[in-house]
């Protein structure tokens, strides 16, 4: 747990009470939500999803969702291994999810 220690409203401390692996377990669950979001407000629910996989949309369709979440599920990747390989909790912390773009008329 981070705490801010202020003084007359001038933060003079922050304490970092977690572990390394607590940081890393926090960031990675953090990535994850971060997917998940950019996946849901490209408007791309469950059943969208599974329908894509199953080939029931228009080829072209099927193939823009299914690289769209590709390219999701690779940025995720990209974002753990960098969590991962953190060596603080700052370094974990400062990893940065870059949303890939999501093609029109998903």
């Amino acid at each position: 747990m981070k705490s801010q220690i202020f003084l007359s409203g001038v933060l003079i401390e922050e304490i970092d009470t977690r572990t390394l692996l607590e940081s890393i377990e926090k960031n990675i669950q953090r990535i994850r939500n971060l997917v998940s979001e950019s996946i849901s407000s490209a408007g791309l629910d469950t059943a969208t999803q599974q329908n894509a996989a199953l080939g029931i949309y228009e080829p072209e369709r099927c193939e823009a969702i299914k690289s769209y979440i590709a390219a999701c599920r690779n940025e995720y990747l990209r974002c753990k291994a960098l969590i991962l390989a953190a060596t603080t909790n700052d370094e974990a912390d400062a990893v940065v999810y870059s949303p890939p773009q999501a093609p029109e008329n998903l």
